[in-house]
């Protein structure tokens, strides 16, 4: 319990996209202000940061590092990460298959997961992206990847939706041309998020979302080849059936931000997690060593200040993680890791 098992890597705040609800665009506009870690940086955190099993690697947009395959295999050959998600928004076809044929064919004991983010069928999503033929991109690149997982073993790929203003036909249109065009392992609805530590923002419907987050829950997953699928998949299951009371602010239980996932960002900051400001400490000034950090008597109470405000927040990979680490929803997984092992969709 000492160490975290999640580390998010914010790589970059460089962009190629301008998304309308981006909680990372003040990041993205000030890149140019700072000096993001070097890949030689990143290799020392990596030998100091004990075993990261699960790594997100997130930004701005991680293709746009040419350097990200060497990136990532210094957490997988020296932090022993098995599972690796990297978000993009599909701009770039070429650099994201190129990305994935290499860290897949040089690592095949990891398990790598592509995650693109499409929130309309038609030409509103590049409307809130912010770019002109995002839609038509990111297609591209989960053609490529759809192929290339074919080959691989170690690949599979998600599709997230942020929920902002659509209806209820809008996003069972979505789901149609995603299964047609994207063909994803999962398609995931997350909630646009209230500012702070709270649970969903005002601005949306949120009845309409936790109607339509349980139809994804049920309609957007198909057969994968990731290695422990089924309790992923029951950690999102006890995740989405929390999500009724987390949307409305209500706590559920401690949150493990700062012990068992942490969040560092591009200029090497460790932040206790997405959601709030607070910084636990600055690898360049403390020899690269995060659990140095973490366990530093400053982190500790600034953890145990967060639990006892009794933090909300509807963010899914801290709520995932909580799930992991809190024996109460133990029965639950166990039945719905059961229960997910004998009802696989195949693939369309």
């Amino acid at each position: 319990m000492k160490r975290p098992s999640f580390v998010i890597l914010f790589v970059t705040a460089k962009c190629n996209a301008k998304c309308s609800f981006c909680f990372y665009a003040d990041n993205i506009n000030d890149h140019h202000k700072g000096i993001e870690l070097s890949a030689e940086e990143y290799l020392l955190i990596s030998k100091s940061a004990g075993n990261i099993p699960y790594l997100l690697i997130s930004g701005g947009e991680p293709v746009l590092r040419n350097d990200l395959p060497e990136i990532i295999g210094y957490f997988v050959e020296n932090a022993s990460s098995k599972f690796v998600t990297i978000p993009s928004n599909g701009l770039s076809p070429e650099k994201t298959y190129k990305l994935f044929d290499t860290l897949t064919s040089r690592y095949p004991g990891t398990h790598f997961r592509a995650a693109f983010s499409l929130d309309y069928p038609d030409e509103r999503h590049d409307k809130v992206r912010g770019v002109e033929g995002c839609r038509n991109s990111l297609v591209e690149s989960a053609k490529r990847i759809a192929a290339l997982r074919e080959k691989k073993t170690n690949l599979s790929m998600d599709l997230v939706t942020v929920f902002i203003d659509q209806s209820e036909e809008d996003l069972k249109n979505l789901r149609e041309f995603a299964d047609h065009n994207v063909r994803p392992n999962n398609h995931e609805l997350h909630v646009l998020r209230a500012d702070g530590p709270g649970g969903a923002s005002d601005s949306i419907d949120l009845e309409l979302f936790l109607r339509e987050l349980a139809v994804f829950g049920e309609k957007g997953r198909v057969e994968e080849t990731r290695a422990l699928s089924a309790i992923f998949r029951s950690i999102n299951n006890t995740f989405l059936r929390a999500m009724n009371r987390l949307c409305r602010g209500t706590w559920t239980g401690p949150c493990r931000a700062g012990s068992k996932f942490t969040v560092i960002d591009e200029y090497g900051k460790v932040k206790l997690c997405e959601i709030r400001d607070d910084i636990l400490g600055d690898l360049r000034e403390n020899e690269y060593n995060l659990v140095q950090i973490l366990r530093s008597k400053s982190s500790l109470k600034t953890i145990r200040d967060m639990n006892k405000d009794k933090c909300t927040c509807a963010w899914e990979c801290a709520m995932s993680t909580n799930i992991i680490f809190n024996f109460r929803f133990y029965p639950e997984l166990i039945y719905r890791t059961l229960r997910e092992l004998f009802t696989r969709r195949k693939p369309q």
